[in-house]
Formats: structure tokens, sequence, C-alpha cells
């Protein structure tokens, strides 16, 4: 359906995804035990069923998946924050994720709604 190469959130879910990752690297498993695994599921999810909607057949399958990816991104936002609230990264850690994953999630807001717009024009007759 889309080129995933024209999908510019997919760059910065990347983005999201190297800063995450970077810094899962330095959370150990003995002072949050399961975080790191969470968070990275959480977080390689993101761009992982952007591009998988990307190539479905409809726009409503689309869109059901790029809901799935702000799903992802909420969750790695609950990751930082129990993360900082026990003390494990720094609120500059916290705030470099935190506003990477915020520029993903306003990003798939907005093609959330296009995409929404798009099928409820072609519902109406208006293709």
């Amino acid at each position: 359906m889309n080129d995933t190469r024209n999908l510019r959130v997919l760059d910065e879910a990347y983005a999201l995804v190297k800063a995450v990752h970077a810094l899962a690297r330095k959370v150990s498993d003995a002072a949050m035990p399961g975080w790191r695994d969470q968070v990275l599921r959480a977080v390689d999810s993101i761009p992982s069923n952007i591009a998988e909607g990307a190539r479905r057949g409809t726009r409503k399958q689309f869109a059901h998946q790029l809901r799935a990816a702000m799903g992802s991104a909420e969750e790695v936002g609950v990751c930082l924050r129990i993360a900082r609230a026990a003390g494990t990264i720094s609120p500059v850690e916290r705030a470099h994720c935190e506003g990477k994953r915020l520029v993903v999630s306003k990003m798939l807001w907005h093609l959330i709604r296009r995409v929404d717009e798009q099928i409820a024009r072609e519902q109406n007759g208006g293709g």
C-alpha cells in the first residue's frame, strides 16, 4: 500500500529505537529485572508495526497497525517513567528518550488522523 521509504515517522521511530537501546544497555537486570526486555520489545515493535501496516492491503489495516505502534510508544513512555522513578536512569536520560518518543507519538497521531479521514471519504463514496 505505502512505500515505507516515504514515511518520515519511520526515520523518527528508528532514532527512538537507537536512543532507547543505548539507554537500556546502561540499566542492569539486577537493578530492574525484566525492564530491559520489556522496553526493548516495546520500542522495537514501533517501526515494525508501522512497516507492517504500510505494506498491508487496506487503509483500515494500516490504521490498525499504526494504532498498535502508538500503543507501543505509550508503553515505552511508561517504561521510561518507571525507570526514572526507580532511580535507574537520570532525568536527562529520560528526557532525551521521552523527547524522541513524543515526536514519534505526535507523528503517528497525525498519520492515524489522515488515514482515518481517507477511510471515511472512501466509505462516503468520495474515493
